[in-house]
């Protein structure tokens, strides 16, 4: 692949496709949401995505399905499959549709904001192929119409398949230039830390736009015990367990990014989500790819909340800080069994319950007193905000 710093437009990395079927797969995104408290989040917070919207910048989206029913604010096609139809973002290929489904899938599948709107942005072709050409088209169109379709997010999950230390050979990328321009207004990208750890010798990095430091940049771990993987870079688990990085995640410490540094990493491998074959089909796959729409959900129920008791979004400094402030430390080498190496150093993984009960104890002026505000306390307030 050209590599974005070399290139411009460069070549976007294509896509797994997602495997379909009709019928449901075993909840793997139950057993993810159990790891991470999704549920009993949303539960005590009172908070489904309501108010939000996201774009999410992939192959598209089956806006028929029943999982995004009424739900579909509005598409755009920035390739030129479905006759170059600018108002055509179908999806024939799924990535996008998985990814849809793990963010706001509400009713065969749970997403994790059930009550966010989604805008489907094509920029993958439906063989998974791309151009930052597209994405930058496609994110110039979110800076110019996010107003109009309420947009508080972004998703891409997708990367340049370089491995960077640094986001300053990017600079003068258009892409960069929209997303920062974007997170000063408050509206936060969620972007995949990339998937070639092993094919880049398991040296740290990330690819492009995760090393973006205006992003928030996302790895992926395991949820459980799910036996012996391997995965389509050539990284392989011989095992697994819960809170194992996989073994084909990127990953960049502070040590060495410092402000470029991957801020945290969710369940990804594998994660069933909604699929194209019907409007109510499923479909697998693994990847940070699906560890970014755990977090960009997340994120959804976190301005949710703070719209909700404050009127306003929240900024990215914001997002960060709760985010990190609720997460759990993961190590990195303590117990994997797999073929990659290992930098031995801690890592950061969402919690939901934790992050929003930071996030609405700031919002309620109890920050300075965290340790000892009970959490009965903080969810009244939230419910007094509703």
């Amino acid at each position: 692949m050209i590599e974005a710093d070399r290139v411009s437009p460069a070549a976007v990395k294509p896509v797994e496709a997602p495997v379909q079927r009709e019928q449901p797969f075993l909840p793997e995104l139950l057993q993810a949401s159990r790891l991470v408290r999704l549920a009993q989040a949303r539960a005590l917070f009172r908070v489904d995505g309501s108010g939000t919207a996201i774009a999410v910048l992939d192959t598209g989206l089956r806006s028929t399905h029943r999982d995004f029913a009424g739900r579909v604010a509005a598409q755009r096609n920035f390739t030129a499959d479905n006759g170059g139809d600018p108002a055509d973002a179908t999806d024939r290929h799924g990535h996008g549709t998985n990814i849809a489904g793990i963010i706001c899938a509400g009713a065969i599948h749970a997403g994790v904001a059930a009550g966010a709107r989604i805008v489907p942005l094509k920029v993958l072709a439906n063989d998974g192929s791309g151009s930052f050409e597209s994405v930058a088209a496609a994110l110039q169109w979110v800076v110019d119409n996010h107003d109009a379709y309420g947009i508080t997010a972004l998703c891409l999950a997708f990367s340049d398949s370089g491995n960077h230390q640094s986001d300053l050979p990017f600079a003068s990328q258009a892409s960069s230039g929209h997303i920062k321009l974007l997170a000063e207004q408050g509206i936060v990208s969620c972007v995949a830390a990339g998937d070639d750890y092993y094919t880049h010798g398991s040296t740290q990095g990330m690819g492009y736009p995760a090393i973006l430091r205006e992003t928030l940049s996302i790895g992926a771990i395991y949820d459980g015990d799910l036996g012996s993987l391997r995965h389509p870079s050539g990284a392989e688990a011989y095992e697994t367990r819960a809170d194992r990085i996989t073994p084909f995640s990127q990953r960049l410490h502070e040590k060495v990014g410092r402000r470029c540094a991957t801020d945290i990493f969710a369940p990804g491998a594998p994660m069933v989500s909604s699929g194209i074959l019907n409007d109510g089909g499923a479909s697998i796959q693994h990847g940070t790819s699906q560890a970014t729409p755990v977090v960009a959900g997340l994120v959804l129920l976190l301005q949710s909340l703070c719209r909700r008791a404050t009127g306003r979004l929240p900024s990215v400094a914001d997002l960060r800080r709760w985010l990190i402030a609720g997460s759990v430390t993961i190590q990195d080498s303590d117990d994997e069994h797999d073929n990659v190496l290992h930098t031995g150093l801690a890592f950061r993984r969402i919690d939901a319950v934790a992050t929003l009960d930071f996030c609405a104890r700031e919002l309620a002026g109890n920050v300075l007193h965290a340790g000892s505000t009970p959490l009965a306390d903080v969810v009244e307030f939230v419910a007094k905000s509703i």
